[in-house]
């Protein structure tokens, strides 16, 4: 439904609907069995549990932001600067080798610091990354890529060891079977969410951008008409131009157009992604201040 929301215009199309009804009538239909009947495949009771229920809303949040900057960044890379897939592979890695190394820092921090205070510096730091991010330009070089991917992935090492301590410390032994499945199917579903939205929101807010940028393209602009003058020049400069110069020049700055309202959409959902983990933050004191040794319960 997500995924096809932005090609059939969402709730204006009868397959949308009718899959939000049929989502909202599982998901009620779900919850009351699973309360309700005698022996559930998963317990939800779990959710009572403070620690547990605000670990998983975090680590929801947590796999929003990375599942769809996971797959943004790529697309970025691809689409709108021309990589290859290789090198748009060789952004992402210097920050998944960041995420390894800071684990241990933070397994030396655990017994030290309240785990809490880890996991809202986390989400600090997420927030402070993709305001970073969001300083793009068309003409951004591969460098500064790798230094925008690896500050986004460098405060998840915060995050995925102290969510997942934090989640099982005050459960139940009995529950933890229950909770693990709990907590990773909230992780997944919410990646799954953040990557359809991101892409959504990428075509959504590139239209937007466009609307706001089109009525520039006019005879009555005075910097358009001299835009094109210029352009059309150098066409004719060439001396071999197939096609009339004034329209070559007019598709060139259309061109242009275009790829500046496309990086304008991923500025807009780098700041969506700054706005999450900052929204985050206060609920992080909502868990217990304690200290741990860092030994997850659930993978």
């Amino acid at each position: 439904m997500l995924d096809r929301g932005e090609d059939d215009d969402w709730f204006s199309s009868g397959f949308i609907r009718l899959f939000a009804l049929l989502a909202v009538v599982g998901l009620v239909g779900a919850v009351y069995w699973l309360l309700y009947t005698r022996k559930p495949v998963v317990d939800l009771r779990c959710l009572k549990d403070r620690n547990f229920a605000v670990s998983s809303l975090l680590m929801a949040g947590m796999a929003m932001i990375l599942y769809g900057s996971s797959v943004v960044m790529p697309q970025l890379a691809q689409q709108e600067l021309g990589y290859t897939a290789t090198w748009s592979g060789l952004v992402l890695s210097p920050g998944a080798v960041l995420i390894v190394l800071s684990i241990p820092l933070v397994l030396k921090l655990m017994p030290v610091v309240q785990t809490r205070w880890l996991i809202a510096f986390g989400f600090t730091l997420m927030t402070l990354s993709f305001i970073y991010s969001s300083h793009l330009a068309p003409n951004i070089d591969f460098a500064t890529m790798v230094k925008m991917r690896a500050a986004q992935s460098i405060g998840l090492g915060f995050l995925f060891v102290p969510l997942t301590t934090l989640a099982f410390i005050t459960l139940a032994p009995r529950l933890n079977a229950d909770g693990s499945a709990l907590f990773t199917m909230f992780r997944n579903v919410a990646g799954s969410i953040g990557i359809s939205l991101s892409t959504a929101a990428i075509t959504e807010r590139s239209q937007a951008h466009s609307a706001a940028m089109v009525h520039n393209l006019s005879p009555f602009n005075e910097q358009f008409q001299q835009a094109i003058q210029r352009a059309a020049q150098a066409f004719r400069d060439v001396g071999s131009v197939i096609g009339d110069p004034t329209q070559l020049a007019m598709g060139q700055l259309y061109q242009q157009m275009v790829a500046q309202t496309r990086i304008l959409a991923y500025v807009d959902v780098f700041s969506l992604c700054a706005l999450v983990p900052l929204l985050l933050i206060p609920f992080c004191f909502l868990l217990s201040p304690v200290k741990s040794e860092g030994n997850a319960g659930a993978h």
